[in-house]
């Protein structure tokens, strides 16, 4: 059976609205931490993004699982071997990081001594992890960790889209069809 051309349609949905929440997400969070707002307008925002994360961890579960049910485009002949490695490795890094960023904040949000609620986009109510509320070092570790996961999170994005950059102008090699749609498919 040969390689398709494109990734899975859901895939490719996902991907773009994963990278959409991302940006959203970045924004947000630097924006509830860093501006001078009210408090009640704060709790507004932390439970925007924390909704919004919720909603991101089932995106990426998703995600995963169509990855590891449907069969991926093989990378053009055209890219060298050395970096059909290099690609591998950087996908796996952001799925590492799109998987770490949700749950560092969810331990984080979870260990807080406020105890406060998430609710999902007022929808329902999603729960904290059990045994961690009121532990300021899971807290702390837990906040440290989700900001240098963005940060470097951010570095791998930057990445990711410079390969793509790369691939199309240096080795001519398109490979945005790869995650999109197009008539003659």
């Amino acid at each position: 059976m040969s390689s398709p051309h494109r990734y899975h349609s859901i895939a490719i949905v996902l991907h773009w609205v994963i990278a959409l929440a991302l940006l959203f997400m970045f924004a947000s969070g630097l924006y509830m931490v860093n501006v001078d707002i009210s408090k009640a307008e704060q709790f507004r925002w932390f439970q925007i993004h924390k909704s919004a994360g919720v909603l991101m961890l089932w995106a990426i579960v998703l995600r995963l699982i169509v990855r590891w049910f449907s069969k991926q485009p093989s990378l053009p002949i055209e890219i060298p071997q050395n970096e059909h490695k290099q690609a591998l490795w950087g996908h796996r890094l952001l799925y590492v990081a799109l998987i770490l960023m949700p749950l560092t904040g969810w331990m984080m949000v979870s260990a807080s001594s406020f105890g406060l609620p998430t609710i999902v986009f007022d929808w329902f109510k999603w729960p904290h992890i059990p045994g961690v509320r009121g532990n300021e070092t899971v807290e702390s570790l837990a906040r440290l960790s989700h900001w240098y996961i963005a940060l470097a999170f951010m570095v791998f994005i930057s990445i990711h889209i410079a390969a793509v950059v790369k691939h199309k102008y240096r080795d001519k090699v398109n490979l945005l069809p790869r995650m999109w749609w197009s008539r003659s498919q």
